[in-house]
């Protein structure tokens, strides 16, 4: 297409309400600028030749693929092994253990949503492994759920760069993962234990999907949501977590934790148990 695209404030602010009612993701038009180029590519690339093409397929035509192109697109995804490393600590050594019995194997499920790329999930099976207790007498599966696609596939894969692994102990780095060039990846068995799905949190079907979970990890998911999609969050995870169930919250998302839902119960780690 030789036709140059160039997305106007008020094209932007239509895709972001378009993106709001859809996903719950509140961004903002100053926000959305941030974007700008990844989006026209979009349109650069479908061949899709003017602005009102492209709201009618996802507006009105329903244009699956291309609604997850724009997802896939406006999708923050940093993250890094080991970030904010004293919550896995809580869980290995505070939570799991709770769930211990004599003379059973409790299966214990675990709910990481976003789960991005993979490295907050794989940092929870690695913390796990190295707790041969937890390994020996808990049957734990852990699900990853994100709405972006492309996110998903580099979980399934594991191969990350140096920046994403720089912050992992030497003796963890050396056990599990295998260097590929200037990469590193998750050795295979590591990989098949994982579970990954794509999905939007807010999908009326989702507990159907999923089922219950004793545990749910959601960091840095919350803080793009407006204040009552936020309240629609702690609902949902309220009903995916079985009785007495644990979240954990990035420091950011915890604002405006629904407090009849659920309790405090470690003060500056942001773990909270349902009610």
């Amino acid at each position: 297409m030789d036709k140059k695209i160039d997305l106007t404030t008020d094209e932007l602010e239509k895709l972001a309400l378009f993106l709001q009612k859809r996903i719950g993701i509140c961004l903002e038009s100053s926000k959305l600028l941030r974007f700008k180029r990844k989006i026209e590519d979009i349109l650069i690339k479908r061949e899709i030749e003017n602005f009102n093409t492209f709201y009618h397929q996802l507006r009105f035509m329903q244009n699956e693929d291309l609604i997850q192109d724009l997802i896939n697109a406006v999708t923050v995804n940093e993250t890094y092994f080991w970030r904010e490393h004293e919550q896995f600590r809580t869980l290995v050594k505070e939570v799991l253990p709770g769930f211990l019995k004599k003379d059973m194997t409790p299966h214990v499920r675990i709910l990481v949503s976003p789960c991005s790329s993979g490295e907050e999930l794989y940092s929870i099976m690695l913390a796990i492994l190295e707790e041969s207790k937890l390994i020996d007498n808990l049957n734990i599966e852990i699900i990853g759920m994100d709405i972006d696609s492309g996110m998903i596939d580099k979980a399934k894969k594991a191969l990350y760069s140096k920046r994403s692994i720089e912050k992992l102990p030497e003796h963890i780095l050396a056990r599990y993962f295998t260097q590929v060039g200037s990469f590193y990846q998750l050795k295979s068995d590591i990989r098949e234990a994982a579970h990954f799905m794509q999905a939007n949190i807010f999908d009326p079907t989702l507990l159907e999907k999923l089922g219950k979970f004793d545990i749910v990890f959601s960091r840095n998911m919350l803080i793009y949501f407006n204040k009552e999609d936020k309240q629609r969050a702690y609902e949902i995870f309220h009903k995916l977590l079985k009785e007495d169930g644990y979240l954990f919250l990035g420091h950011a998302d915890a604002n405006e934790i629904n407090k009849k839902l659920f309790l405090p119960i470690k003060s500056g780690f942001h773990l909270f148990k349902r009610i």
